[in-house]
């Protein structure tokens, strides 16, 4: 059952805390936070819109349609503020990382992350909710997704810095990954004196650490060391974060990057990430 009032209250918080850009700006002072915010309200907003869900869902269903890999349930109907769709049984992916067998986790993972970097090649649309509630394995081994509120639009495939970013990061050469971060609006090129080499190094680890091998496990131990770090108010990582920004047409790849990680560190899985990361990020592999 959909409450509109909850609706109206979760747009209006979401438009106070905008008001109070100004304040989240003076403590983080390299991100645009206006921009995070406007995106954050934008896909919000269009999470709550189920006519938009709808045309969504439609989208990737009809872009995997017959993948032996992938499911996504057909819209039957839709409405301002319900979608129906087709009835698939299978395994919810919260219960595969309580009591899966290694393999089938292993599996899991792999496939969670070529879904979410796969769809913007595929169907122009990033599935923005990377959450075990959303995915589920079917009873003939296919992967199933749910829940196409929260999108981002990716007609052209991911940002073309994407790719380039992380490789120079995964080969250290921080000259040129300094200067790709100015050129994308990560750094402002006005604060750049104040992001150091080891800076960019400790930000990126979590998205960066998975590419240094052909398999990575992923382990909630690692993702606390390396995570960890970013929300420890006293430590580098959180001071060189004040001096760094995601660009808006990056806070959702960041969100859904962060989301996988964080997802296949609770399946204590391993998986070939690099390999899937280089075959659908351009740039990358170069």
């Amino acid at each position: 059952m959909q409450y509109p009032g909850a609706d109206h209250a979760l747009k209006a918080d979401l438009k106070t805390l905008s008001r109070m850009s100004g304040l989240l700006q003076k403590l983080s002072p390299g991100t645009d936070v206006k921009a995070m915010m406007d995106e954050l309200i934008d896909r919000t907003e269009a999470e709550l819109d189920y006519l938009g869900e709808a045309d969504n869902q439609r989208a990737f269903a009809k872009a995997f349609d017959g993948d032996s890999d992938f499911v996504i349930p057909k819209v039957i109907a839709s409405a301002p503020k319900v979608v129906v769709s087709e009835w698939l049984d299978g395994t919810p992916l919260s219960k595969i990382i309580t009591s899966g067998d290694q393999a089938t986790r292993n599996e899991a993972a792999a496939r969670m992350a070529t879904f979410e970097v796969s769809s913007p090649f595929r169907v122009g649309l990033l599935h923005g909710d990377p959450h075990p509630g959303n995915f589920f394995i079917t009873d003939d081994g296919r992967f199933g997704v749910l829940d196409f509120g929260a999108v981002g639009h990716y007609p052209n495939g991911l940002p073309p810095e994407t790719g380039p970013i992380l490789r120079l990061a995964r080969d250290k050469k921080y000259d040129e990954l300094t200067e790709e971060m100015i050129k994308a609006g990560f750094i402002l090129r006005s604060r750049a004196d104040r992001v150091s080499p080891d800076d960019i190094e400790a930000y990126l680890k979590p998205y960066v650490d998975p590419l240094y091998s052909e398999s990575f496990h992923f382990t909630r131990k690692w993702l606390q060391r390396a995570a960890g770090k970013a929300t420890d108010v006293r430590g580098e990582v959180y001071k060189t974060s004040r001096n760094l920004n995601v660009p808006k047409q990056y806070v959702m790849v960041f969100r859904v990057l962060a989301g996988c990680v964080g997802i296949a560190s609770q399946l204590d899985a391993e998986a070939p990430y690099r390999a899937i990361m280089e075959k659908w990020v351009p740039g990358l592999a170069d």
